[in-house]
């Protein structure tokens, strides 16, 4: 008798012991399209999101001009862009913040190195 309520014990706890159990789950890394670049992809995003009145226009009250490749190259490069919109996802005057599609967009330019064409 106590070994067979011993065993029905056992077999509870090895069935009911893994139920509890998560499995992390993986972001699968965005599939980045080889032809990602400001003047075919972004150039439309950073228009509607950055280059807006108030922010990163000529006079605007975030730093730097973003209504041109050119104006965007200085916080490309030093990295000032992928650490206020990838890291920090800090847009904090744009109109609405960017779609995950969007963000996985900005990823693949920038680690692509950001090119114009």
């Amino acid at each position: 008798m106590r070994y067979t309520i011993f065993l029905f014990c056992l077999l509870g706890i090895v069935l009911f012991s893994c139920t509890k159990d998560k499995i992390p789950v993986v972001e699968p890394e965005p599939m980045c399209d080889p032809e990602i670049n400001y003047n075919n992809t972004m150039q439309s995003i950073i228009n509607n999101s950055c280059a807006i009145p108030t922010c990163h226009v000529s006079g605007g009250n975030a730093p730097g001009v973003y209504t041109s490749y050119q104006g965007m190259l200085g916080q490309l490069d030093n990295g000032q862009i992928e650490s206020e919109v990838i890291l920090q996802r800090r847009m904090p005057f744009a109109p609405g913040e960017l779609t995950e599609e969007e963000l996985d967009l900005f990823k693949c330019w920038l680690e692509a190195g950001h090119p114009e064409n």
